[in-house]
């Protein structure tokens, strides 16, 4: 019997060209899930790139052409969170040592909670405060840098001994002399024990790890310290060139309640009554006698007020002047325009020096801010 054959019979056109068909519905099917793939991928890729790269490289600031970036203001935010919980953890550890049923512990009770109150209720301005700062900061840096003005790395180390209470030269202690009529009367208290550098070292180390935890480098930690000093030394430079004289007017001033009130005033004295005496008896300032306000600069009074005496010449009386307090009347008794400045309002002015440099500062053309809520960190 003849064996049967193995060889398959071959395939007629029909079946060749449905085979053809086939794999070529195959070959398209492959391609669309490789492009879906591929378009997925892509859009992910695209969110990836900007979530991690393209929105934390934006600008939240930009001082003078320096760019503070998103990732730098979020990390500081992070740091301020950390450092403001950190102190509200304190406190709250200091208040559970007490007795708030204790009479003589309640006062300290309370001031206890109104400090956390109000740690609490500054974590809400938080973010915009540090923006601020942010751009302070950068101004603070570029006008050192004008002036040339620099800090060291030694210079930040010393500060960051000092806030941590560590004393690498302590003073030597000076024995008090006893003398033989000396008589003691008190028990002696123990002297506080130095701070170590191991000590130290432990206590930065361990704040150090806590600081990276909260998502703020070493360097950047460092950094405060020396943006600390930056401050210090320009407020010391500024201080020194706050001119010790300055255009001033002696002047007094009848302060009454109402408009009215103030043009009886105004008409009698007119009728020739004395300034002095009508501010004794209508006046409802307390701090002045007779009205006398003595000599004051500009930058001293409510803008009204300073704007009305300054506009003065010695001699003048104006008209009523509304402020925030009332309606004043005011005499301008005298008027310098190089008058040395009295030693308390120099010191005033040379303390605020870097507050006003500041202020000033932040309205330039070279600040541009793009902060929104959007740019906060969520924790």
């Amino acid at each position: 019997m003849a064996k049967k054959s193995n060889l398959t019979p071959p395939l007629t056109k029909k079946q060749l060209s449905r085979q053809e068909r086939e794999e070529r519905q195959r070959r398209i099917l492959f391609a669309i899930v490789g492009v879906t793939l591929a378009a997925a991928a892509l859009v992910l890729g695209y969110g990836v790139y900007q979530e991690y790269i393209v929105k934390p490289s934006s600008p939240v600031a930009v001082v003078n052409g320096e760019t503070i970036t998103t990732r730098q203001y979020q990390a500081m935010v992070r740091y301020r969170r950390f450092d403001l919980r950190n102190q509200i953890g304190v406190l709250q550890a200091q208040l559970l040592q007490l007795d708030p049923t204790a009479q003589d512990q309640q006062f300290l009770v309370e001031y206890l909670q109104r400090q956390i109150d109000q740690l609490q209720n500054q974590e809400t301005s938080l973010p915009y405060e540090v923006f601020e700062d942010m751009i302070d900061d950068r101004l603070v840096r570029q006008e050192a840098a004008r002036r040339g003005i620099s800090v060291s790395e030694q210079e930040v180390q010393d500060e960051i001994e000092q806030q941590f209470g560590f004393e690498r030269n302590p003073p030597t202690p000076t024995p008090t002399p006893i003398t033989a009529t000396l008589t003691i009367t008190a028990t002696p208290t123990p002297t506080t024990a130095l701070m170590s550098l191991e000590q130290f070292n432990k206590n930065y180390t361990d704040y150090v790890v806590a600081v990276r935890n909260a998502g703020f480098s070493e360097a950047d930690f460092r950094d405060l310290f020396a943006q600390s000093l930056y401050r210090q030394k320009l407020q010391e430079v500024l201080a020194e060139e706050v001119p010790a004289t300055e255009e001033q007017v002696r002047a007094r001033h009848i302060l009454v309640e109402t408009e009215e009130e103030a043009q009886q005033v105004l008409e009698r004295l007119e009728a020739g009554e004395d300034f002095g005496a009508l501010a004794t008896e209508l006046s409802t300032d307390p701090g002045s006698e007779g009205g006398d306000l003595g000599w004051f600069p500009r930058g001293q009074m409510v803008a009204e007020f300073e704007e009305a005496a300054f506009g003065l010449q010695p001699g003048e009386i104006s008209d009523p002047v509304q402020t925030s307090f009332g309606y004043h009347i005011i005499e301008v008794l005298e008027r310098e325009s190089d008058r040395p400045l009295e030693e308390p309002m120099l010191q005033q002015k040379k303390a605020a020096a870097l507050t006003e440099w500041l202020q000033e500062a932040r309205q330039g053309e070279g600040v541009e801010r793009y902060w929104s809520s959007a740019k906060v960190p969520s924790n």
